[in-house]
């Protein structure tokens, strides 16, 4: 049996890797918890919402 993901991998914003961690983080402006992605290369963060999905769709 052979898995295949439905969707592509996430990729970084900057550098376009795929080496990411998806983690839960306040959001400084709004003191609300997000879903954020940070690149393990280049070590850019964003919030998963700008990339778009489901935090289930990467987790």
């Amino acid at each position: 049996m052979n898995y295949r993901p439905s969707k592509p991998p996430a990729r970084c914003i900057k550098c376009g890797d795929t080496h990411l961690i998806l983690s839960r983080a306040v959001n400084p402006r709004t003191d609300e918890t997000e879903y954020r992605f940070t690149c393990l290369d280049c070590r850019v963060a964003w919030p998963q919402d700008q990339h778009g999905g489901a935090p289930d769709d990467y987790a």
